[in-house]
């Protein structure tokens, strides 16, 4: 007893001349590692900072060209990247999800912009004197608001941007003298329906559009997303309104009542880039993969069709840079994010992805959208650009991890086809499915 009491004084004889000068817990080497302070505490000036950062789609070379400019302004803040770029992004979907309500994820992620409305509970808001709310919504277009503001607050910035846009063979349009896109909804049909190839033996030879099914076109659920939100259908809480049936119903007619597209053809991606199909609607990054495939191609890029032309909207999916609640250096990691979305350092992550590929990212960036039409990839991003102030986003993203949503839409969708169900009926079911209320 006499040797605890002898430590115990020892202990409180070390701490009194720091009590003494008012210093706190975190002052104090090794009990500040435990009590908040220490080596990763972004306010403390002059001490290093080390954030971890898991990025996606880009490689560590491409983004190191990025942090090597944020270390000349913040020589002491290192930046430790690691791509996790995704075949299965349901897989990447469910490592968030569970990791962040763990507290086990690094101090900056990447997440789709349809999460973040779901992680919010889990995610650190900007400081807003790294970041403002009214200097955000100038910065970036209104379907980012939308996703990451909430109360105030925002909760992530998007990385970049992307959405549907609708692609053509120009070649295939030449052949029915068809000398521009088509810009509305019944127009499209009637392009599709001329562009269809049949012959008696051999049936469909060429697809006029690849709409209408859900099991080989690559973006079936963002098509069915832009109707629905085209439509004013509030999703999830207005997928069984009647106007959703009718945005469901004039989906699957292509396929049902005008054949412009076949089940039995090879996912719409690749049927395009085969010249099996005339017409497609991919994002901006799944057009590099066409690109590729097929450079010889005759194409061409156009936005979306309208519903009502008075009122245009097109459709969003997006990733965005958050910070998870458990990390120690959640300034510091918003600092780095403002940095990396401002536009210059935009520029120059696009400009040095266009070194290994076609083109970079489309910016996310409001004032970038004129750079677009400057750039050797106009053609291909600029369409996309020219529709973000009017973009619209729901959980019906496709390759956004969003697989619930997607794949009780696809039943949606076979149902109707099948001749099973009525649009009312398998859309009150995907409801069900996506609410939990299935009984």
């Amino acid at each position: 007893m006499k040797m605890k009491n002898k430590i115990t004084t020892a202990i409180l004889l070390l701490l009194i001349p720091l009590f003494l000068t008012a210093c706190t817990l975190s002052d104090i080497p090794v009990v500040g590692k435990y009590f908040g302070g220490g080596a990763g505490n972004p306010g403390k000036p002059g001490v290093p900072v080390s954030l971890n950062m898991w990025g996606l789609w880009e490689t560590p070379d491409i983004m190191d060209v990025i942090i090597k400019n944020y270390q000349t302004k913040e020589n002491l803040v290192t930046v430790n990247y690691e791509d996790r770029s995704i075949n299965n992004p349901n897989g990447y979907k469910d490592s968030i999800f569970t990791r962040i309500k763990q507290g086990d994820l690094p101090d900056i992620v990447m997440v789709h912009n349809s999460w973040v409305p779901f992680l919010k509970d889990y995610l650190e808001p900007a400081p807003s004197d790294v970041i403002a709310v009214a200097d955000y919504s100038q910065r970036f277009y209104p379907v980012a608001t939308e996703s990451s503001v909430v109360d105030g607050k925002v909760y992530a910035v998007p990385a970049h941007y992307d959405g549907l846009v609708l692609v053509y063979n120009k070649d295939h349009f030449d052949e029915i003298d068809q000398v521009s896109p088509p810009t509305a909804w019944e127009e499209f049909r009637r392009v599709a329906l001329a562009l269809t190839v049949r012959t008696d033996k051999e049936g469909l030879v060429r697809a006029g559009a690849a709409i209408g099914a859900a099991n080989n076109i690559d973006f079936f659920s963002d098509i069915v997303g832009l109707m629905f939100a085209q439509a004013g259908v509030s999703v999830p809480s207005g997928i069984d309104s009647r106007a959703a049936q009718d945005a469901l119903s004039f989906y699957t007619l292509f396929l049902k009542s005008d054949g412009v597209w076949s089940e039995s053809f090879p996912e719409a991606s690749k049927a395009f880039s085969a010249g099996k199909v005339s017409m497609i609607f991919v994002p901006t990054w799944n057009l590099l993969d066409i690109v590729r495939a097929n450079p010889g191609m005759n194409i061409g890029v156009a936005p979306v069709p309208q519903a009502i032309a008075e009122k245009p909207v097109s459709w969003g999916s997006f990733w965005m840079y958050a910070v998870p609640k458990s990390s120690s250096n959640s300034k510091a990691a918003w600092k780095f994010i403002n940095f990396v979305s401002q536009d210059d350092q935009q520029l120059a992550l696009f400009n040095e992805a266009s070194k290994y590929r076609p083109y970079g990212a489309p910016f996310s960036s409001v004032n970038l959208s004129s750079q677009a039409g400057q750039s050797a990839s106009s053609q291909y991003i600029k369409p996309v650009l020219n529709t973000a102030p009017f973009a619209k986003s729901n959980i019906f993203a496709g390759r956004s991890g969003n697989n619930t949503e997607v794949e009780a839409l696809k039943t949606a969708v076979n149902a109707v086809l099948s001749g099973e169900v009525t649009s009312e009926q398998a859309l009150k079911t995907c409801k069900e499915t996506i609410t939990g209320t299935q009984q």
